[in-house]
C-alpha cells in the first residue's frame, strides 16, 4: 500500500514526479521527516513539524510550505491510506514543494529489539553543522548504511576521527555505562524526534563517549521515532554486555512507547 500526496491533493504514486528545477532534484536541498502513525494520527507530529520548521529557518530555506498545509497534507494521506500503522515521509523543498507518502509499518513490537552493528570511523563530523539538519543530502549516511548491510549487520555506529560514538546512520545512539546514560551532543549529528523524548523522560548526560568506554558499555540503545527503541547486542562482532537487550533498554522503550501512545 502507497498513498502520495503532493503539492495539493492526493496523486497516483506513478504519476508523481518533481519538476527538474526543483531544489530537491538539482541541488538535494530540502528537509524530510519521517514518522510512525497508529490510529490514523502521528502522535509526536508536533516534534517532527517543529524540527522540519526551525531547520528551514536556519537554513533559509524559503519559500516552503506552512505548517497548517503539512498538517493538511498529512492528515489527507493518512485518511486515504485507511486503518493500520503506518510511515509517514514528509518531504518540503523550497519552490516550495510539499510531498507526503504513506506506506505500510509493522506494528511496534511488546519488547525491544536486538541488532547487530559495525563501527565506521570518520563518519561523524563534529563540525559538520549541515549534519544538524534532516535534509535530503543523506548520501554519507545511506553509505554507513550499506556498509554495515553489506558486512551483515543491522546498523552503522557513525565515529569521529578520534574514535568518539556520535550517532548512527538511521538513529540516535545512547550508552549506558557505569549506570549513566549517555549520549553524543547534537553537533554535526541530527538531534533526533526520538532521541528528545528519552531525554525528557531520563536522566542523560551529554557527552561523546571514547572508543574504549563505549566498546566497554553495558547497554547501546538506538532510538528511531518509527522504529522505537533498538538494543545493540554487537558491535564489530563483539558482544555489547551480556548480548542481550537490558534494563537502561527497556526503559528508554517504555518512555518512547508512552510518548506515543500519549501523543507528546
Amino acid at each position: 500500500m502507497r498513498v502520495v500526496w503532493l503539492d495539493g491533493g492526493l496523486v497516483a504514486p506513478g504519476d508523481a514526479a518533481l519538476s527538474i528545477d526543483d531544489p530537491a532534484v538539482r541541488w538535494g536541498e530540502g528537509l524530510l521527516e519521517t514518522m510512525r502513525a497508529e490510529g490514523g494520527r502521528v502522535a509526536l507530529l508536533d516534534r517532527h513539524l517543529g524540527r522540519l520548521m526551525r531547520s528551514a529557518a536556519e537554513l533559509g530555506l524559503a519559500p516552503i510550505a506552512t505548517v497548517d498545509v503539512m498538517r493538511v497534507a498529512v492528515e489527507e494521506a493518512l485518511v486515504a491510506s485507511g486503518a493500520g500503522t503506518r510511515r509517514v515521509r514528509l518531504c518540503a523543498t523550497p519552490r516550495p514543494t510539499l510531498l507526503v507518502e504513506v506506506t505500510d509499518e509493522p506494528p511496534m513490537l511488546t519488547g525491544v529489539i536486538a541488532a547487530s552493528a559495525i563501527s565506521v570511523a570518520g563518519a561523524w563530523l563534529p563540525g559538520n553543522r549541515i549534519a544538524e539538519h534532516k535534509t535530503l543530502s543523506y548520501a554519507g549516511h545511506r553509505w554507513s548504511q550499506r556498509r554495515a548491510t553489506g558486512e551483515g549487520a543491522d546498523h552503522a555506529l557513525l565515529l569521529d576521527d578520534r574514535g568518539r560514538l556520535g550517532e548512527a546512520a538511521i538513529a540516535s545512539v545512547f550508552c549506558a555505562i557505569g549506570g549513566e546514560l549517555l549520549t553524543a551532543p547534537a553537533q554535526g549529528l541530527l538531534a533526533g524526534v526520538a532521541r528528545g523524548v528519552v531525554m525528557e523522560a531520563l536522566p542523560v548526560r551529554e557527552e561523546a563517549p571514547e572508543e574504549e568506554l563505549w566498546r566497554a558499555a553495558d547497554e547501546i540503545v538506538l532510538t528511531n521515532a518509527v522504529r522505537g527503541a533498538i538494543a545493540v547486542t554487537a558491535i564489530d562482532g563483539a558482544p555489547v554486555g551480556d548480548g542481550a537487550p537490558g534494563p537502561m533498554a527497556r526503559s528508554i522503550h517504555a518512555a518512547l512507547a508512552a510518548a506515543t501512545t500519549g501523543g507528546a
